[in-house]
């Protein structure tokens, strides 16, 4: 886990070596703090959700070139299938959501302030760089993107179901019926069949992201090609 941050970021201004964002307000360190010691400031101001906790390396431009390829990409397809209504609805529906995202790098460390006081392998050390620190208390709500008409902002109930949730949103025409992606906060990634035949019984927990991924029943493997890319992406989105 460590390595990510030895490594992370290579722009940096004079005055400190690593600056963090939390909660809108900049600490700048001219050593190469650990995370402890970062969140030592803040730990206990609230009840924090540690499972949502994210890290986000700001001065890396790799979700930016992701998004690049992926609009690429879906203009490629717009323009391959121009006679195709249901696939123009659902790829210009894709295309709005994903330039409105704001990303960041998310770095993929466990972030809990105990826990990295007490162990040092969840202890790691910033390299040079700037980051957000995102910390909020429990999130109430989780987000639904894809072959949907519009991206969803949808109340976290305890016990639904995954299928539940996609009933409240309007899908597109090549929406895929049978399965949908969870993204959880601690940036992992879940499928849950959604099918009366492949029903699984997946909650969500509260703050994740439910991708509804393209039909890839088509020929065209450029389709389930979309659906991973914007499956990576969606791990690297700073959301609300």
């Amino acid at each position: 886990m460590s390595a990510l941050l030895l490594t992370a970021g290579l722009c940096f201004t004079a005055r400190s070596a690593v600056q963090v964002t939390i909660d809108n307000k900049l600490y700048q360190y001219d050593n190469k703090p650990r995370l402890a010691e970062v969140l030592a400031p803040v730990a206990l101001e609230r009840n924090w959700y540690w499972p949502a906790a994210a890290l986000y390396q700001l001065d890396s431009p790799e979700p930016e070139q992701l998004r690049a390829e992926l609009l690429a990409l879906i203009g490629e397809l717009l323009a391959q299938y121009q006679g195709d209504a249901a696939a123009q609805q659902s790829l210009q529906a894709i295309k709005t959501q994903l330039t409105s995202w704001r990303l960041a790098k998310r770095l993929a460390i466990s972030i809990d302030y105990d826990a990295a006081r007490i162990k040092p392998a969840l202890n790691p050390r910033f390299g040079n760089g700037a980051y957000l620190l995102q910390l909020s208390t429990r999130p109430n709500h989780i987000y639904l993107f894809g072959a949907v008409e519009t991206e969803v902002v949808l109340e976290h109930r305890p016990a639904t179901p995954v299928v539940d949730y996609i009933v409240a949103a309007n899908t597109t025409a090549l929406a895929e019926q049978s399965k949908a992606m969870i993204i959880l906060p601690a940036n992992k990634m879940a499928t849950a069949g959604v099918a009366y035949w492949n029903q699984t019984y997946s909650e969500v927990m509260p703050g994740a992201q439910l991708f509804i991924p393209l039909k890839t029943s088509m020929l065209d493997t450029r389709f389930a090609k979309l659906n991973q890319g914007l499956s990576e992406l969606a791990m690297h989105r700073v959301l609300p």
